[in-house]
């Protein structure tokens, strides 16, 4: 049987006043947070246990740590494009910007050896380019590279 298009989602899209309290919750931290409720948690929330599992993961993996919350949206937004994802490479250039990357710096990603980032920063958006190819292409140069600032 051919598949046919059709505009109607498989997974339907729920809103805020489809969901039960808790992802309700999480919907309205979203809006704080990110301005929007991304279509992958709108998704995601036809199973609750899932779309808050995803939650626990992402928050501190994209979260303030170590790395600034702009720089790994950057790193996200490389890798993004690396993958040819449109909605992720639109939804985290908007991300970076939100938490305090420049404009100039999420528009040179795709030159970002000659663009607006300090040797630090060149070094990480190297190690995720070459991650993206595999773990084998980080050589020790790449490593060391990485190894020798504080990403704080």
């Amino acid at each position: 049987m051919p598949h046919t298009a059709s505009t109607e989602s498989r997974s339907p899209m729920l809103e805020r006043d489809q969901v039960p309290a808790d992802l309700a919750d999480l919907y309205d931290k979203l809006l704080v947070t990110r301005g929007v409720v991304p279509n992958m948690f709108k998704a995601l929330s036809n199973l609750a246990p899932l779309v808050l599992g995803v939650t626990e993961l992402l928050t501190p993996l994209l979260g303030e740590g170590t790395l600034s919350g702009w720089y790994k949206e950057l790193v996200a937004t490389l890798v993004a494009s690396l993958n040819r994802c449109d909605y992720y490479v639109s939804a985290h250039r908007y991300l970076a910007v939100q938490r305090g990357a420049t404009q100039q710096q999420v528009d040179a990603l795709g030159c970002f050896e000659s663009g607006p980032f300090t040797e630090k920063e060149k070094a990480g958006l190297r190690y995720a380019t070459l991650l993206h190819i595999s773990g084998r292409a980080i050589d020790d140069a790449a490593f060391a590279a990485v190894c020798t600032f504080q990403f704080r």
